[in-house]
């Protein structure tokens, strides 16, 4: 796992999820995707800073997977709880302690949405 890796992932997963909350059709839906979507923005920023300390260099431009129209809100959630798992174990056999603890919120954020998806 690289800088521009992680970027790259957690720029595709904040943009699928702002895709699908636009998307949706159900209320429930729209809001469980809203509140991931908001959590995903704000730690995409904080952990690509903080591994640009540990790393001493700045990400180039991250490669992202194409956007899709047909996703499954369901998942894309999946994906990103696998991706969060991914990223603990990169941090923590690096010693980047802290980042392994917001993998592990962010891996919440992501269980707490698939259940409020099945409420829609």
């Amino acid at each position: 796992m690289s800088l521009e890796s992680v970027a790259g992932k957690l720029t595709y997963f904040h943009e699928q999820l702002h895709l699908l909350h636009w998307t949706t059709t159900s209320y429930a839906e729209h809001q469980a995707l809203g509140g991931l979507y908001d959590y995903v923005h704000d730690f995409k920023d904080g952990v690509i800073e903080k591994l640009m300390g540990y790393m001493g260099k700045r990400p180039k431009a991250p490669k992202m997977e194409p956007l899709s129209d047909t996703a499954s809100a369901s998942i894309v959630v999946s994906e990103l709880m696998s991706f969060a798992s991914s990223l603990k174990s990169f941090a923590e056999s690096n010693g980047f302690h802290d980042i392994a603890n917001l993998a592990d919120a962010l891996s919440g954020e992501a269980a707490k949405t698939k259940y409020l998806l099945t409420l829609s």
